[in-house]
């Protein structure tokens, strides 16, 4: 990955939080956090990686889907030197979960050993 992509992925990272933090969506969880943009290298798709807290996971994930435009939008008036605002899919980010399964497992061996 290129320079530049990076610093447009860690841009956007802390844009759409922002504009995340400003919703007024019921749906959304009030501790959500994006932990990562990852951006194709035409800029054209982004996936934004979200963590919540403390609500449905699936609902969140759903109404931030559904604001997707909104914050699209929301990027091209702040970042209007950009030819390009990537659109937007949202995923959740499972690496805390995967990390305490895998943390369980040598837990579990190391009892075994004992």
């Amino acid at each position: 990955m290129n320079f530049r992509v990076e610093r447009v992925n860690s841009e956007l990272q802390k844009s759409i939080s922002e504009i995340i933090r400003r919703l007024k969506d019921p749906r959304i969880s009030s501790m959500v956090s994006v932990l990562e943009v990852s951006t194709s290298k035409d800029l054209s798709s982004a996936k934004v990686y979200v963590s919540c807290y403390g609500g449905d996971e699936k609902e969140t994930l759903a109404a931030l889907s559904s604001c997707a435009g909104y914050i699209r939008r929301e990027l091209r008036n702040e970042y209007r030197e950009m030819r390009i605002v990537p659109e937007l899919r949202f995923m959740l980010d499972t690496s805390m979960q995967y990390g305490e399964k895998i943390d369980a497992i040598l837990e579990n061996l190391k009892n075994k050993d004992n």
